[in-house]
C-alpha cells in the first residue's frame, strides 16, 4: 500500500494558528508578554514578527546576545535593523566576557564551548523572563528539532516553540509573507557557536533536502520505513539524516525518570 503525499502547508492558515497559539499562551500563563533571543537569522526574525503581531511591541522584548569573537558583525546589525522595524525593545548582552570568565575554570573543548554559549544565552532569556513576568518564546524549527540540531537545555530550553512545526524551507516561506528583509531570508543558518559554523556544512545536506526527506516519510506516516532494516536503501547523506534522528530522541522529551512505584 502506498502513502498518500504529504500535503503543503497552507502558510496563510499557519500563520494565523501560530498568531492565536502565542496569545493564548500568554493569556494562560498569566503572563505580560515574551522575551526572545533575536540573532539576525530568519527563525529568530519570523518569531518576532509573529509575536509583535499577536502581542503588539511593547510585550515583546528580543535580547541580542552575541559573542563578539564569534559572532559576525552583520548578525547584530540584522538584529538591530529587524527590531527597529517592529518598533520593539532590545538588549544587547555581548556574552564573551561571562563565557571567559566561566572558561577560567574549565577545560578547553571547542564543542563544549560551543553548547556553553548556547546556554548562557538560555539563562539570560530566563533572567529578563522572571524581572518581567514573560515567556521565553524559543526560535527553534521543526527541522533543527527533529535532527537534534540545537543545544539541550541552550536553544532548546524555551517555554513555547511558535515555529516548532514549520520546516526551515517552510520558515523562509513564512519570512517572505511576512515582508522580512531579503538579506535575512537567504542568510546561511549558523547558531554561532564557533567562527565559521553553518548549520548545512554540519549537517552535510541542504534543507531544502532534509525538509523533502521528513516530509515524504513523517509527515506521510511512514516513520516504520526510516527505522526499519529498509532504510539501508536510503542514499548515504540519507541515512546519515536518519541516523541523527534516531540518536538525538532523548532531546525531543522530557528527562527520563526511574520509576520505583
Amino acid at each position: 500500500m502506498h502513502e498518500l503525499p504529504a500535503r503543503e502547508l497552507n502558510l496563510a492558515e499557519a500563520k494565523k494558528k501560530i498568531v492565536a497559539f502565542i496569545q493564548r499562551k500568554v493569556d494562560e500563563s498569566n503572563t505580560d508578554g515574551v522575551v526572545l533571543g533575536v540573532s539576525g537569522g530568519i527563525d529568530s526574525a519570523v518569531v518576532a514578527y509573529l509575536s509583535v503581531e499577536a502581542l503588539g511591541n511593547r510585550r515583546v522584548m528580543g535580547l541580542v546576545m552575541p559573542d563578539g569573537r564569534v559572532t559576525p558583525r552583520g548578525d547584530v546589525d540584522d538584529a538591530n535593523t529587524m527590531a527597529q522595524e517592529l518598533c520593539m525593545e532590545t538588549k544587547f548582552v555581548d556574552i564573551a566576557g561571562i563565557h571567559q570568565s566561566l572558561m577560567k575554570n574549565l577545560e578547553p573543548n571547542k564543542l563544549a564551548e560551543g553548547n556553553l554559549r548556547a546556554r548562557i544565552r538560555m539563562a539570560l532569556l530566563y533572567y529578563h523572563a522572571n524581572l518581567m513576568n514573560r515567556l521565553v518564546a524559543g526560535t527553534g524549527d521543526k527541522s533543527e528539532s527533529l535532527l537534534g540540531y540545537f543545544t539541550k537545555f541552550g536553544d532548546g530550553g524555551v517555554d513555547v516553540l511558535p515555529i516548532g512545526d514549520l520546516y526551515k524551507t517552510e520558515v523562509r516561506k513564512m519570512g517572505e509573507i511576512l515582508g522580512i528583509s531579503r538579506r535575512i531570508i537567504k542568510k546561511r543558518s549558523s547558531p554561532r557557536l564557533w567562527p565559521g559554523q553553518t548549520a548545512e556544512g554540519e549537517l552535510g545536506l541542504a534543507y531544502e533536502s532534509i525538509d523533502s526527506f521528513f516530509k515524504e516519510y513523517l509527515d506521510t506516516r511512514a516513520e516504520a520505513r526510516i527505522t526499519s532494516p529498509h532504510r539501508k536503501n536510503f542514499a548515504p547523506e540519507m541515512q546519515a539524516i536518519v541516523q541523527k534522528y534516531r540518536e538525538t530522541s532523548h532531546k525531543r522529551r522530557m528527562p527520563e525518570i526511574c520509576r520505583l512505584r
